[in-house]
């Protein structure tokens, strides 16, 4: 039984680490990637920071459109990069809470004709909020033009 039980716990652990698989962009692909998330308790102070540019999962010709779309309304920066022009879209998103839940990723979406369409997202570790707290979710984009 307890043969059985060890066999059981490391198919399971093999196949949670095969689950989360990660994606990171780079400048040298033409897309770079990072989101920063801050949770804050409803006094504003910092609960939990986290960053980063690995994503588990990252469907990049809707975020490519995303992207068009998004650099079409805003008056985002160029800057030049090893001879190269590179285009840095950032966007902020807030949510305030007003009910107890726990977040275990950091999502982007876009609406396209009533569809939400997932694009990048960000696993890991639950956050618990209770209602007050706000997540502070900031993309920044670097694509090359």
């Amino acid at each position: 039984m307890k043969v059985l039980f060890v066999l059981l716990s490391l198919i399971t652990i093999s196949f949670i680490s095969f689950s989360y698989a990660q994606t990171q962009t780079s400048l040298e692909d033409g897309l770079f990637v990072n989101v920063q998330s801050e949770l804050r308790n409803s006094d504003g102070q910092l609960i939990t920071y986290l960053e980063s540019s690995k994503f588990t999962d990252l469907d990049l010709l809707p975020l490519y459109d995303f992207l068009d779309f998004e650099a079409s309304v805003g008056n985002d920066p160029i800057v030049i990069i090893d001879g190269k022009k590179y285009q840095i879209i950032q966007r902020t998103r807030i949510i305030t809470f007003d009910f107890d839940n726990v977040i275990g990723s950091t999502n982007l979406s876009d609406n396209l004709d009533g569809k939400i369409i997932p694009l990048a997202r960000f696993a890991h570790d639950g956050l618990l909020v209770v209602p007050g707290d706000s997540l502070k979710s900031t993309w920044t984009f670097v694509r090359l033009v």
